[in-house]
Protein backbone atom coordinates (compact mmCIF):
# COMPACT_ATOMS: atom_id res chain seq x y z
CA UNK A 1 0.00 0.00 0.00
CA UNK A 2 3.16 2.37 0.78
CA UNK A 3 4.29 1.22 -2.30
CA UNK A 4 1.38 2.36 -4.36
CA UNK A 5 1.01 5.40 -2.28
CA UNK A 6 4.76 6.45 -3.22
CA UNK A 7 4.10 5.89 -6.83
CA UNK A 8 0.78 7.99 -6.40
CA UNK A 9 2.86 10.66 -5.33
CA UNK A 10 5.44 10.65 -7.31
CA UNK A 11 3.36 11.12 -10.56
CA UNK A 12 1.21 13.42 -9.01
CA UNK A 13 4.47 15.48 -8.54
CA UNK A 14 5.79 14.82 -12.36
CA UNK A 15 2.43 15.48 -13.43
CA UNK A 16 2.57 19.20 -11.53
CA UNK A 17 6.48 19.97 -12.78
CA UNK A 18 5.29 18.76 -16.22
CA UNK A 19 2.35 21.14 -16.21
CA UNK A 20 4.52 23.66 -14.52
CA UNK A 21 6.93 23.21 -17.37
CA UNK A 22 4.37 23.79 -20.03
CA UNK A 23 2.83 27.12 -18.25
CA UNK A 24 6.38 28.39 -17.98
CA UNK A 25 7.39 27.33 -21.90
CA UNK A 26 3.53 29.13 -22.80
CA UNK A 27 4.80 32.01 -21.02
CA UNK A 28 7.86 32.48 -22.44
CA UNK A 29 6.76 31.68 -26.02
CA UNK A 30 3.96 34.55 -25.21
CA UNK A 31 6.34 36.86 -24.17
CA UNK A 32 8.34 36.33 -27.21
CA UNK A 33 5.76 36.76 -29.63
CA UNK A 34 4.55 40.08 -27.33
CA UNK A 35 7.92 41.13 -27.32
CA UNK A 36 9.86 39.62 -30.11
CA UNK A 37 6.53 40.40 -33.04
CA UNK A 38 7.38 44.11 -33.59
CA UNK A 39 10.73 43.67 -33.94
CA UNK A 40 9.79 40.52 -36.32
CA UNK A 41 7.74 43.29 -38.21
CA UNK A 42 10.28 46.03 -38.16
CA UNK A 43 13.11 43.94 -39.35
CA UNK A 44 10.46 42.06 -42.30
CA UNK A 45 9.81 45.56 -43.04
CA UNK A 46 13.44 46.92 -43.78
CA UNK A 47 14.51 43.48 -45.63
CA UNK A 48 11.49 43.98 -47.96
CA UNK A 49 12.33 47.65 -48.29
CA UNK A 50 16.31 46.78 -49.14
CA UNK A 51 14.84 43.99 -51.47
CA UNK A 52 12.58 46.63 -53.52
CA UNK A 53 15.51 49.10 -53.86
CA UNK A 54 17.72 46.00 -54.79
CA UNK A 55 15.22 44.98 -57.31
CA UNK A 56 14.58 48.54 -58.73
CA UNK A 57 18.39 49.58 -59.45
CA UNK A 58 18.66 46.12 -61.56
CA UNK A 59 15.95 46.86 -63.81
CA UNK A 60 13.23 43.80 -61.88
CA UNK A 61 10.25 45.67 -61.62
CA UNK A 62 8.26 43.09 -61.28
CA UNK A 63 9.71 41.96 -58.09
CA UNK A 64 10.75 45.73 -56.64
CA UNK A 65 6.68 46.15 -57.06
CA UNK A 66 6.34 43.18 -55.19
CA UNK A 67 8.95 43.65 -52.26
CA UNK A 68 7.35 47.57 -52.20
CA UNK A 69 4.07 46.31 -51.92
CA UNK A 70 4.91 44.09 -48.67
CA UNK A 71 6.75 46.94 -47.18
CA UNK A 72 3.57 48.93 -47.53
CA UNK A 73 1.46 46.31 -45.73
CA UNK A 74 3.73 46.74 -42.80
CA UNK A 75 4.25 50.42 -43.02
CA UNK A 76 1.84 52.22 -45.66
CA UNK A 77 4.18 55.49 -44.71
CA UNK A 78 7.76 53.91 -45.44
CA UNK A 79 9.59 56.36 -47.15
CA UNK A 80 12.03 54.55 -49.59
CA UNK A 81 9.06 52.18 -50.52
CA UNK A 82 7.30 55.09 -51.50
CA UNK A 83 9.84 56.16 -53.38
CA UNK A 84 10.19 52.90 -55.19
CA UNK A 85 6.66 52.77 -55.96
CA UNK A 86 6.66 56.31 -57.02
CA UNK A 87 9.02 55.59 -59.64
CA UNK A 88 7.59 52.78 -60.78
CA UNK A 89 4.55 54.30 -61.30
CA UNK A 90 6.61 57.49 -62.98
CA UNK A 91 8.05 54.91 -65.39
CA UNK A 92 4.21 53.91 -66.32
CA UNK A 93 3.11 57.23 -66.53
CA UNK A 94 0.55 56.50 -63.98
CA UNK A 95 -0.89 59.71 -61.72
CA UNK A 96 -0.47 57.34 -58.60
CA UNK A 97 3.14 58.67 -58.44
CA UNK A 98 1.97 61.88 -56.62
CA UNK A 99 0.32 59.68 -54.40
CA UNK A 100 3.29 58.17 -53.09
CA UNK A 101 5.11 61.30 -53.18
CA UNK A 102 2.59 62.75 -51.45
CA UNK A 103 3.00 59.99 -48.15
CA UNK A 104 6.70 60.72 -48.38
CA UNK A 105 6.29 64.60 -48.26
CA UNK A 106 3.62 64.20 -44.75
CA UNK A 107 6.21 62.08 -42.73
CA UNK A 108 9.40 63.90 -44.15
CA UNK A 109 8.37 67.44 -45.12
CA UNK A 110 11.99 68.30 -46.35
CA UNK A 111 12.56 70.76 -49.35
CA UNK A 112 14.13 68.37 -51.31
CA UNK A 113 10.94 66.11 -50.74
CA UNK A 114 8.51 68.83 -51.46
CA UNK A 115 10.29 69.74 -54.47
CA UNK A 116 9.96 66.29 -56.01
CA UNK A 117 6.69 66.44 -55.74
CA UNK A 118 5.96 69.53 -57.40
CA UNK A 119 8.59 68.84 -60.33
CA UNK A 120 6.32 65.27 -60.17
CA UNK A 121 2.99 66.71 -60.25
CA UNK A 122 3.93 68.90 -63.06
CA UNK A 123 4.09 66.13 -65.22
CA UNK A 124 0.32 65.03 -63.93
CA UNK A 125 -1.43 67.91 -63.46
CA UNK A 126 -2.99 70.48 -66.49
CA UNK A 127 -2.92 73.92 -66.38
CA UNK A 128 -2.31 76.19 -64.43
CA UNK A 129 -0.57 72.88 -62.56
CA UNK A 130 -2.23 74.00 -59.24
CA UNK A 131 -0.31 71.51 -56.74
CA UNK A 132 3.40 72.56 -58.20
CA UNK A 133 2.30 76.49 -57.85
CA UNK A 134 1.27 75.80 -54.31
CA UNK A 135 4.43 73.91 -53.66
CA UNK A 136 6.21 76.66 -54.64
CA UNK A 137 4.84 79.78 -53.41
CA UNK A 138 4.96 77.89 -49.68
CA UNK A 139 8.06 77.54 -49.54
CA UNK A 140 9.04 81.10 -51.05
CA UNK A 141 7.22 82.06 -47.81
CA UNK A 142 8.87 80.09 -45.88
CA UNK A 143 11.80 81.84 -44.87
CA UNK A 144 12.94 79.10 -42.71
CA UNK A 145 13.06 76.69 -45.50
CA UNK A 146 15.43 79.01 -47.54
CA UNK A 147 13.97 77.13 -50.72
CA UNK A 148 14.65 80.24 -52.81
CA UNK A 149 18.22 79.81 -52.19
CA UNK A 150 18.63 76.62 -53.60
CA UNK A 151 19.24 76.01 -57.35
CA UNK A 152 16.99 73.11 -57.25
CA UNK A 153 13.96 75.30 -56.21
CA UNK A 154 14.37 77.95 -59.36
CA UNK A 155 15.02 74.87 -61.85
CA UNK A 156 10.84 73.75 -60.78
CA UNK A 157 9.66 77.34 -60.92
CA UNK A 158 11.37 77.43 -64.60
CA UNK A 159 9.90 74.26 -65.71
CA UNK A 160 6.47 75.48 -64.29
CA UNK A 161 6.82 78.90 -66.38
CA UNK A 162 8.15 76.92 -69.50
CA UNK A 163 4.77 74.72 -69.10
CA UNK A 164 2.53 78.28 -68.95
CA UNK A 165 4.28 79.86 -71.79
CA UNK A 166 6.02 82.32 -69.86
CA UNK A 167 9.75 82.52 -70.83
CA UNK A 168 10.87 85.60 -69.54
CA UNK A 169 9.91 83.96 -65.84
CA UNK A 170 12.05 80.88 -67.07
CA UNK A 171 14.70 82.73 -68.10
CA UNK A 172 14.91 84.52 -64.83
CA UNK A 173 14.56 81.34 -63.19
CA UNK A 174 17.48 79.55 -64.85
CA UNK A 175 19.69 82.49 -64.17
CA UNK A 176 18.86 82.38 -60.80
CA UNK A 177 19.75 78.77 -60.72
CA UNK A 178 23.23 79.05 -62.16
CA UNK A 179 24.43 82.10 -60.10
CA UNK A 180 23.04 79.74 -57.38
CA UNK A 181 25.73 76.79 -58.40
CA UNK A 182 27.80 78.19 -60.88
CA UNK A 183 29.71 74.46 -61.25
CA UNK A 184 26.69 72.87 -62.53
CA UNK A 185 26.86 73.47 -66.41
CA UNK A 186 23.39 72.15 -66.94
CA UNK A 187 21.60 75.00 -65.61
CA UNK A 188 23.79 77.65 -68.12
CA UNK A 189 22.68 74.60 -70.81
CA UNK A 190 19.10 75.03 -69.90
CA UNK A 191 19.46 79.35 -69.33
CA UNK A 192 21.22 78.86 -73.10
CA UNK A 193 17.73 76.97 -75.05
CA UNK A 194 15.56 79.07 -73.23
CA UNK A 195 17.36 82.22 -74.52
CA UNK A 196 17.23 80.20 -77.55
CA UNK A 197 13.39 80.74 -78.25
CA UNK A 198 13.45 84.72 -77.00
CA UNK A 199 12.82 87.07 -79.43
CA UNK A 200 15.85 89.25 -78.37
CA UNK A 201 18.69 88.61 -81.01
CA UNK A 202 21.15 89.78 -78.52
CA UNK A 203 20.56 86.67 -76.34
CA UNK A 204 19.86 84.23 -79.28
CA UNK A 205 22.70 84.49 -81.28
CA UNK A 206 24.93 83.71 -78.19
CA UNK A 207 23.15 81.45 -77.19
CA UNK A 208 23.26 79.17 -80.14
CA UNK A 209 27.18 79.79 -80.64
CA UNK A 210 27.20 78.11 -76.93
CA UNK A 211 25.31 75.58 -77.68
CA UNK A 212 27.37 74.75 -80.45
CA UNK A 213 30.41 74.87 -78.16
CA UNK A 214 28.49 72.12 -76.11
CA UNK A 215 27.24 69.55 -78.59
CA UNK A 216 30.15 67.39 -78.52
CA UNK A 217 30.93 67.65 -74.60
CA UNK A 218 30.38 63.79 -73.31
CA UNK A 219 27.65 64.60 -70.69
CA UNK A 220 26.19 67.83 -71.94
CA UNK A 221 25.89 67.09 -75.53
CA UNK A 222 22.57 64.73 -75.80
CA UNK A 223 20.78 67.38 -73.96
CA UNK A 224 22.13 70.01 -75.96
CA UNK A 225 21.31 68.35 -79.27
CA UNK A 226 18.27 68.24 -78.15
CA UNK A 227 17.69 71.54 -77.89
CA UNK A 228 19.19 72.60 -80.96
CA UNK A 229 16.72 69.79 -82.79
CA UNK A 230 13.73 71.85 -81.18
CA UNK A 231 15.56 75.04 -82.12
CA UNK A 232 15.71 74.26 -85.91
CA UNK A 233 12.28 72.34 -86.02
CA UNK A 234 10.75 75.74 -84.62
CA UNK A 235 12.64 77.74 -87.20
CA UNK A 236 11.03 74.81 -90.10
CA UNK A 237 15.37 73.95 -90.62
CA UNK A 238 14.40 70.22 -91.55
CA UNK A 239 17.81 69.71 -92.83
CA UNK A 240 19.65 71.18 -89.44
CA UNK A 241 17.02 69.19 -87.34
CA UNK A 242 17.38 66.10 -89.37
CA UNK A 243 21.54 66.40 -89.21
CA UNK A 244 21.40 67.11 -85.10
CA UNK A 245 19.06 64.50 -84.30
CA UNK A 246 21.20 62.12 -86.67
CA UNK A 247 24.13 62.86 -84.00
CA UNK A 248 21.31 62.70 -81.14
CA UNK A 249 20.33 59.54 -82.42
CA UNK A 250 23.97 57.97 -82.31
CA UNK A 251 24.55 58.65 -78.57
CA UNK A 252 24.23 55.76 -75.88
CA UNK A 253 22.18 58.29 -74.51
CA UNK A 254 19.36 58.57 -76.98
CA UNK A 255 15.99 57.88 -75.70
CA UNK A 256 12.57 56.48 -77.12
CA UNK A 257 11.52 60.37 -76.76
CA UNK A 258 14.54 60.97 -79.43
CA UNK A 259 13.61 58.46 -81.82
CA UNK A 260 10.46 59.54 -82.06
CA UNK A 261 11.34 63.19 -82.46
CA UNK A 262 13.63 61.80 -85.67
CA UNK A 263 10.25 60.25 -87.13
CA UNK A 264 8.69 63.67 -86.64
CA UNK A 265 11.22 64.90 -88.92
CA UNK A 266 10.88 62.27 -91.74
CA UNK A 267 7.91 62.52 -92.00
CA UNK A 268 7.89 66.75 -92.09
CA UNK A 269 10.20 66.04 -94.62
CA UNK A 270 8.36 63.22 -96.34
CA UNK A 271 11.26 61.08 -96.22
CA UNK A 272 10.69 57.96 -98.27
CA UNK A 273 12.06 56.30 -94.90
CA UNK A 274 9.64 57.11 -92.85
CA UNK A 275 7.97 53.96 -92.61
CA UNK A 276 10.61 51.53 -91.78
CA UNK A 277 11.41 53.70 -89.41
CA UNK A 278 8.47 53.83 -87.94
CA UNK A 279 8.34 50.21 -88.01
CA UNK A 280 11.33 49.75 -86.61
CA UNK A 281 10.73 52.19 -83.57
CA UNK A 282 7.38 50.27 -82.63
CA UNK A 283 8.89 46.63 -83.16
CA UNK A 284 11.30 47.93 -80.46
CA UNK A 285 8.49 49.62 -78.37
CA UNK A 286 6.66 46.11 -78.25
CA UNK A 287 7.99 45.31 -75.28
CA UNK A 288 6.59 47.01 -72.36
CA UNK A 289 3.78 48.40 -71.77
CA UNK A 290 5.17 51.88 -71.05
CA UNK A 291 6.74 52.04 -74.29
CA UNK A 292 4.15 51.26 -76.37
CA UNK A 293 2.28 53.82 -74.65
CA UNK A 294 4.74 56.32 -75.71
CA UNK A 295 5.05 55.20 -79.12
CA UNK A 296 0.85 55.26 -79.68
CA UNK A 297 1.00 58.88 -77.91
CA UNK A 298 3.17 59.90 -80.44
CA UNK A 299 1.32 58.06 -83.30
CA UNK A 300 -2.08 59.88 -81.59
CA UNK A 301 -0.58 63.76 -81.84
CA UNK A 302 0.86 62.82 -85.40
CA UNK A 303 -2.65 62.71 -86.64
CA UNK A 304 -1.91 58.37 -87.12
CA UNK A 305 -4.71 57.11 -85.10
CA UNK A 306 -5.68 54.26 -87.93
CA UNK A 307 -1.99 53.27 -88.10
CA UNK A 308 -1.87 53.36 -84.28
CA UNK A 309 -5.36 51.20 -83.86
CA UNK A 310 -4.01 49.08 -86.55
CA UNK A 311 -0.63 48.41 -84.88
CA UNK A 312 -1.94 47.72 -81.01
CA UNK A 313 -4.70 45.73 -82.00
CA UNK A 314 -2.11 43.28 -83.28
CA UNK A 315 0.30 43.34 -80.58
CA UNK A 316 0.83 39.86 -78.52
CA UNK A 317 -2.14 39.28 -75.95
CA UNK A 318 -0.24 39.68 -73.45
CA UNK A 319 0.80 42.84 -73.79
CA UNK A 320 -2.35 44.00 -75.27
CA UNK A 321 -4.40 43.03 -71.78
CA UNK A 322 -1.87 45.10 -69.94
CA UNK A 323 -4.13 48.41 -68.27
CA UNK A 324 -1.26 50.99 -70.00
CA UNK A 325 -1.96 49.69 -73.24
CA UNK A 326 -5.60 49.02 -73.02
CA UNK A 327 -5.55 53.04 -72.10
CA UNK A 328 -3.88 53.51 -74.74
CA UNK A 329 -5.92 52.23 -77.60
CA UNK A 330 -9.30 53.68 -75.80
CA UNK A 331 -7.13 57.31 -76.12
CA UNK A 332 -7.12 56.23 -79.98
CA UNK A 333 -10.48 55.11 -80.01
CA UNK A 334 -11.60 59.24 -78.02
CA UNK A 335 -9.18 60.62 -80.44
CA UNK A 336 -11.66 59.19 -83.26
CA UNK A 337 -14.81 60.06 -81.87
CA UNK A 338 -15.56 56.62 -82.29
CA UNK A 339 -17.90 56.13 -79.33
CA UNK A 340 -19.24 52.26 -80.49
CA UNK A 341 -15.58 51.22 -80.10
CA UNK A 342 -14.69 53.07 -77.01
CA UNK A 343 -18.01 51.64 -75.09
CA UNK A 344 -16.93 48.11 -76.20
CA UNK A 345 -13.86 48.29 -75.88
CA UNK A 346 -13.89 49.92 -72.35
CA UNK A 347 -16.80 47.91 -71.27
CA UNK A 348 -14.91 44.85 -70.06
CA UNK A 349 -11.79 43.76 -68.10
CA UNK A 350 -10.19 45.45 -65.45
CA UNK A 351 -7.53 47.82 -65.38
CA UNK A 352 -5.89 47.38 -61.90
CA UNK A 353 -4.92 50.65 -60.64
CA UNK A 354 -6.35 52.78 -63.79
CA UNK A 355 -9.92 50.86 -63.44
CA UNK A 356 -11.31 54.39 -62.45
CA UNK A 357 -9.67 55.85 -65.89
CA UNK A 358 -11.91 52.57 -67.45
CA UNK A 359 -15.41 53.72 -65.86
CA UNK A 360 -14.83 57.02 -66.81
CA UNK A 361 -14.21 56.45 -70.21
CA UNK A 362 -17.33 54.04 -70.23
CA UNK A 363 -19.16 57.11 -69.21
CA UNK A 364 -18.03 59.37 -71.95
CA UNK A 365 -18.89 57.30 -74.77
CA UNK A 366 -22.65 56.05 -73.34
CA UNK A 367 -22.95 60.05 -73.09
CA UNK A 368 -21.78 61.18 -76.20
CA UNK A 369 -23.81 58.11 -77.53
CA UNK A 370 -27.23 59.41 -75.57
CA UNK A 371 -27.71 57.09 -72.94
CA UNK A 372 -27.20 59.78 -69.99
CA UNK A 373 -28.20 57.60 -67.08
CA UNK A 374 -25.81 54.98 -68.04
CA UNK A 375 -23.23 57.58 -68.11
CA UNK A 376 -23.97 59.06 -65.03
CA UNK A 377 -23.76 55.82 -63.57
CA UNK A 378 -20.10 54.83 -64.60
CA UNK A 379 -19.34 58.10 -63.91
CA UNK A 380 -20.43 57.39 -59.92
CA UNK A 381 -18.47 54.44 -60.51
CA UNK A 382 -15.23 56.45 -61.24
CA UNK A 383 -15.41 58.35 -58.48
CA UNK A 384 -15.88 55.72 -56.07
CA UNK A 385 -13.19 53.88 -57.69
CA UNK A 386 -10.79 56.75 -57.30
CA UNK A 387 -12.22 56.60 -53.74
CA UNK A 388 -9.61 58.86 -51.58
CA UNK A 389 -6.95 58.77 -54.00
CA UNK A 390 -5.35 61.97 -54.69
CA UNK A 391 -3.60 61.54 -58.22
CA UNK A 392 -7.28 59.91 -59.33
CA UNK A 393 -9.68 62.38 -58.11
CA UNK A 394 -7.56 65.10 -59.77
CA UNK A 395 -6.98 63.45 -63.05
CA UNK A 396 -10.82 63.04 -62.86
CA UNK A 397 -10.86 66.35 -62.77
CA UNK A 398 -9.23 67.56 -65.59
CA UNK A 399 -11.19 64.66 -67.32
CA UNK A 400 -14.55 66.52 -66.42
CA UNK A 401 -12.80 70.04 -67.27
CA UNK A 402 -11.71 68.60 -70.64
CA UNK A 403 -15.42 66.88 -71.28
CA UNK A 404 -16.55 70.28 -70.27
CA UNK A 405 -19.08 68.79 -67.08
CA UNK A 406 -19.44 71.42 -64.59
CA UNK A 407 -21.96 69.61 -61.92
CA UNK A 408 -19.04 66.60 -61.64
CA UNK A 409 -16.22 69.35 -61.68
CA UNK A 410 -18.27 70.79 -58.67
CA UNK A 411 -18.79 67.14 -56.81
CA UNK A 412 -15.04 66.30 -57.40
CA UNK A 413 -14.17 69.57 -55.96
CA UNK A 414 -15.95 68.78 -53.10
CA UNK A 415 -14.70 65.44 -52.80
CA UNK A 416 -11.01 66.28 -52.75
CA UNK A 417 -11.91 69.04 -50.65
CA UNK A 418 -13.45 66.58 -47.89
CA UNK A 419 -9.97 64.25 -48.40
CA UNK A 420 -7.28 67.09 -48.68
CA UNK A 421 -8.89 69.83 -47.04
CA UNK A 422 -5.34 71.84 -46.50
CA UNK A 423 -5.20 72.33 -50.23
CA UNK A 424 -4.94 75.84 -50.58
CA UNK A 425 -6.07 75.40 -54.79
CA UNK A 426 -8.90 73.21 -54.44
CA UNK A 427 -10.16 75.67 -51.90
CA UNK A 428 -9.59 78.80 -54.27
CA UNK A 429 -11.30 76.80 -57.23
CA UNK A 430 -14.01 75.53 -55.07
CA UNK A 431 -14.64 79.26 -54.22
CA UNK A 432 -14.07 80.63 -57.68
CA UNK A 433 -16.97 77.69 -58.79
CA UNK A 434 -19.62 78.72 -56.11
CA UNK A 435 -18.89 82.38 -56.93
CA UNK A 436 -19.23 81.61 -60.22
CA UNK A 437 -22.54 79.81 -60.00
CA UNK A 438 -24.05 81.82 -57.13
CA UNK A 439 -24.43 78.84 -54.98
CA UNK A 440 -23.90 80.45 -51.23
CA UNK A 441 -24.86 77.75 -49.83
CA UNK A 442 -21.71 75.97 -51.53
CA UNK A 443 -19.36 78.82 -50.00
CA UNK A 444 -21.09 78.46 -46.45
CA UNK A 445 -20.53 74.52 -46.90
CA UNK A 446 -16.69 75.74 -47.69
CA UNK A 447 -16.23 78.70 -45.06
CA UNK A 448 -17.67 76.51 -42.23
CA UNK A 449 -15.29 73.00 -43.18
CA UNK A 450 -12.56 76.01 -43.35
CA UNK A 451 -13.15 77.76 -40.15
CA UNK A 452 -13.56 74.37 -38.14
CA UNK A 453 -9.99 73.22 -39.16
CA UNK A 454 -8.43 76.98 -39.17
CA UNK A 455 -10.23 78.66 -36.06
CA UNK A 456 -7.88 81.24 -35.46
CA UNK A 457 -8.27 82.48 -39.17
CA UNK A 458 -10.46 85.62 -39.72
CA UNK A 459 -10.88 86.01 -42.90
CA UNK A 460 -12.32 82.02 -43.09
CA UNK A 461 -14.64 83.31 -39.72
CA UNK A 462 -15.71 86.97 -41.34
CA UNK A 463 -16.70 84.37 -44.54
CA UNK A 464 -19.02 81.85 -42.95
CA UNK A 465 -20.79 84.81 -40.49
CA UNK A 466 -21.44 86.21 -44.11
CA UNK A 467 -22.58 83.58 -46.22
CA UNK A 468 -24.54 82.66 -42.84
CA UNK A 469 -26.42 86.03 -43.03
CA UNK A 470 -27.08 86.03 -46.03
CA UNK A 471 -28.80 82.79 -45.86
CA UNK A 472 -30.25 84.13 -42.63
CA UNK A 473 -28.84 80.92 -40.85
CA UNK A 474 -27.46 80.65 -37.60
CA UNK A 475 -27.73 84.57 -37.13
CA UNK A 476 -26.56 84.26 -33.41
CA UNK A 477 -23.54 82.94 -33.71
CA UNK A 478 -22.96 85.02 -37.22
CA UNK A 479 -23.64 88.10 -35.40
CA UNK A 480 -20.94 86.87 -32.77
CA UNK A 481 -18.16 85.77 -34.79
CA UNK A 482 -19.64 88.89 -37.24
CA UNK A 483 -18.06 91.19 -34.04
CA UNK A 484 -15.50 89.14 -33.02
CA UNK A 485 -13.74 89.63 -36.76
CA UNK A 486 -14.64 93.59 -36.37
CA UNK A 487 -13.21 94.06 -33.04
CA UNK A 488 -10.00 93.18 -34.76
CA UNK A 489 -9.98 94.38 -37.79
CA UNK A 490 -12.31 97.81 -37.25
CA UNK A 491 -10.56 99.42 -39.99
CA UNK A 492 -11.13 96.28 -42.75
CA UNK A 493 -13.85 97.30 -44.93
CA UNK A 494 -14.80 93.52 -45.60
CA UNK A 495 -15.14 92.97 -41.82
CA UNK A 496 -17.39 96.26 -41.39
CA UNK A 497 -19.58 95.34 -44.20
CA UNK A 498 -19.97 91.54 -42.51
CA UNK A 499 -20.31 93.36 -39.00
CA UNK A 500 -22.66 95.85 -40.81
CA UNK A 501 -24.82 93.70 -42.04
CA UNK A 502 -25.53 91.75 -39.09
CA UNK A 503 -26.51 94.98 -37.17
CA UNK A 504 -28.83 94.97 -39.85
CA UNK A 505 -30.45 91.83 -39.79
CA UNK A 506 -30.69 92.24 -35.64
CA UNK A 507 -32.65 95.69 -36.51
CA UNK A 508 -30.02 97.84 -35.43
CA UNK A 509 -29.54 99.75 -38.83
CA UNK A 510 -27.91 102.49 -37.74
CA UNK A 511 -25.37 100.76 -35.38
CA UNK A 512 -24.27 99.46 -39.00
CA UNK A 513 -24.61 102.71 -40.30
CA UNK A 514 -22.33 104.21 -38.19
CA UNK A 515 -20.17 100.91 -38.24
CA UNK A 516 -19.44 102.02 -42.12
CA UNK A 517 -19.25 105.64 -41.75
CA UNK A 518 -16.10 105.17 -40.15
CA UNK A 519 -14.44 103.80 -43.53
CA UNK A 520 -12.71 106.49 -45.57
CA UNK A 521 -13.90 107.37 -48.42
CA UNK A 522 -11.78 105.31 -50.37
CA UNK A 523 -13.29 102.04 -48.87
CA UNK A 524 -16.82 103.34 -49.69
CA UNK A 525 -15.90 103.44 -53.40
CA UNK A 526 -15.39 99.88 -53.38
CA UNK A 527 -18.20 98.17 -54.47
CA UNK A 528 -18.64 95.69 -52.18
CA UNK A 529 -18.72 97.97 -49.52
CA UNK A 530 -20.73 100.35 -51.23
CA UNK A 531 -23.06 97.69 -51.74
CA UNK A 532 -24.01 97.64 -47.69
CA UNK A 533 -23.78 100.97 -47.39
CA UNK A 534 -26.17 102.31 -49.77
CA UNK A 535 -28.49 98.54 -48.64
CA UNK A 536 -28.04 100.17 -44.94
CA UNK A 537 -28.71 103.92 -45.98
CA UNK A 538 -32.29 102.85 -48.03
CA UNK A 539 -32.82 100.61 -45.55
CA UNK A 540 -33.17 103.74 -43.05
CA UNK A 541 -35.29 105.84 -45.43
CA UNK A 542 -32.33 108.01 -46.38
CA UNK A 543 -32.96 107.25 -50.14
CA UNK A 544 -31.52 109.78 -52.10
CA UNK A 545 -28.11 109.43 -50.36
CA UNK A 546 -27.98 105.79 -51.08
CA UNK A 547 -28.17 105.96 -55.06
CA UNK A 548 -24.62 106.96 -55.74
CA UNK A 549 -23.38 103.97 -53.70
CA UNK A 550 -26.07 101.48 -55.47
CA UNK A 551 -24.47 103.05 -58.79
CA UNK A 552 -20.99 102.20 -57.67
CA UNK A 553 -22.14 98.55 -56.20
CA UNK A 554 -23.42 97.96 -59.99
CA UNK A 555 -20.30 98.37 -61.75
CA UNK A 556 -19.72 94.74 -60.24
CA UNK A 557 -21.52 92.17 -62.06
CA UNK A 558 -20.90 89.13 -60.43
CA UNK A 559 -23.03 89.12 -57.14
CA UNK A 560 -24.45 86.28 -55.16
CA UNK A 561 -28.22 85.76 -55.35
CA UNK A 562 -29.11 86.74 -52.05
CA UNK A 563 -26.70 89.75 -52.65
CA UNK A 564 -28.69 90.55 -55.57
CA UNK A 565 -31.64 90.76 -53.98
CA UNK A 566 -30.52 93.13 -51.23
CA UNK A 567 -29.62 95.30 -53.69
CA UNK A 568 -33.04 95.17 -55.86
CA UNK A 569 -35.44 95.96 -52.47
CA UNK A 570 -32.43 99.03 -51.41
CA UNK A 571 -34.39 100.25 -55.20
CA UNK A 572 -30.66 99.17 -57.29
CA UNK A 573 -32.93 98.12 -59.88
Amino acid sequence: MDAENNSFDADRKRFWIWTAGMLMGLLVLAAVVWFGWPHYRHFKEHRTQAQAQAFLAKGDYRNALLSARQTLLLNPFNAPACLVMATLADISHNPAAVDYLRRIVQTQPTVDNKLLLASTALRYQGPPFALTREILDELAATAADHATNLASYHVVAANLALNLGRMAEAESHFAAAARLDPTNQLYELNLAVVRLGMTNETMVVPSRAALENLRTDPKLGPPTLRALVTDRLLHRDLAAANEYSTQLLASAQSTLADRLQFLGILRQSKSGDFSASLKSVQQQAATNAPAVMEVASWMQASDLVAEDIQWLTNLPAGLQDRPLVRLALANAWLQQADWKSLRDFTSKGNWEDLEFLRLALVSRAWSQLGASQVAESNWGAAVSEAGTRYSALTTLLDLAQRWRLPREQRDLLERIFENFPREHWVQQAWEQMCLADGDTAGLNRLYARLFSLFPENTGFKNNLAFTCLLLKTNLPDASRWAAEVYAGRTNDSVAASTYALALHLQGRTKDGLAVMSRLDSRQLQQPDAALYYGVLLAASGATNEAVPFLNIARAKTQWLPEEKRLFSAAGGE
